[in-house]
């Protein structure tokens, strides 16, 4: 695949979703670059002093095809030391220990990980699909290419969550869920949150079967007959984080469809094999 500088320049729609119309409002922004890696970011969260946040693209590291460039999962085939080189350089750019980065063997299930203590080794695979920690210095990562990652920030009580939301965890309703464990764990309200959705497949690619489809998300998916249907998987978040008490205006999303744009990402619905763009979150 070829990448073309122009990328560079792209620019995307940080989606705030407002009440008072039920109408999108777009913000043109460009996408960033730090020493020279592409990144997005919510600028209202990035307005929170205490986190560090970015959704990475595919470009920047040392991957080779079918991986191209940085990729950041070292279970899809890559070469372990260039998938090892790419975690390096995110760290360098982002500056922070490598040891204070948690990844998740992502199962697309509705498994939450609460980090209540300073991070240590751990002695068996993190197969989760969400983490919560109000613990300083960490680092909550996702690994995506095509499904929806997902941060939450309660500005009061320093708390951050990260989630992993595919069509599995859609339909197990892992995000409400964090949502509840958050207000239940750490005493969260839902007025003092703000939730920054990342780039996933957007309802112009993603078409599944109705043997997998769920009734309730009739109002953000197109039948195409036949029994298939395009799905909206960040509406379908975004619904349920309402049902739960969030405002539309706490709400933003970078809306660029990772299917389409792959040249900024790795989306597995288009290439197959393929690699993984990182997003993370971090309490400083």
């Amino acid at each position: 695949m070829k990448f073309e500088n122009k990328s560079l320049n792209l620019g995307f729609r940080e989606r705030a979703l407002f009440p008072n119309t039920g109408e999108p409002m777009d913000i043109l922004n460009n996408l960033r670059t730090k020493t020279g890696l592409p990144y997005l970011e919510i600028p209202q969260m990035t307005k929170i002093g205490w986190i560090q946040h970015g959704f990475l693209t595919r470009l920047g590291g040392v991957s080779l095809p079918p991986y191209e460039s940085l990729n950041l999962s070292d279970s899809n085939g890559d070469r372990e030391e260039n998938v090892q080189k790419n975690k390096q350089r995110v760290m360098e750019i982002f500056d922070f220990d490598p040891k204070r980065l948690i990844l998740l063997n992502q199962l697309h299930q509705d498994k939450i990980l609460f980090i209540r203590e300073p991070l240590g080794p751990f002695s068996s695979p993190l197969e989760y699909d969400a983490m919560i920690t109000d613990i300083p210095n960490t680092f909550l990562g996702v690994l995506t290419a095509d499904c929806l990652p997902i941060f939450i920030a309660d500005r009061d009580k320093k708390v951050i969550a990260a989630i992993h939301s595919g069509r599995e965890g859609s339909a197990l309703r892992i995000t409400p869920k964090v949502l509840r464990k958050m207000k239940e764990e750490f005493g969260c309200l839902s007025k003092d949150l703000i939730i920054a959705l990342g780039p996933s497949i957007g309802p112009c690619c993603y078409e599944i079967d109705e043997k997998v489809f769920v009734p309730e998300w009739k109002p953000f998916s197109t039948s195409k007959g036949n029994g298939k249907w395009m799905v909206d998987l960040a509406r379908i978040n975004i619904s349920q984080m309402e049902n739960e008490g969030i405002r539309k205006e706490q709400i933003f999303k970078i809306d660029l469809c990772t299917s389409c744009h792959r040249d900024l990402f790795f989306s597995y619905r288009k290439e197959g094999q393929t690699g993984r763009q990182i997003s993370f979150i971090g309490k400083l």
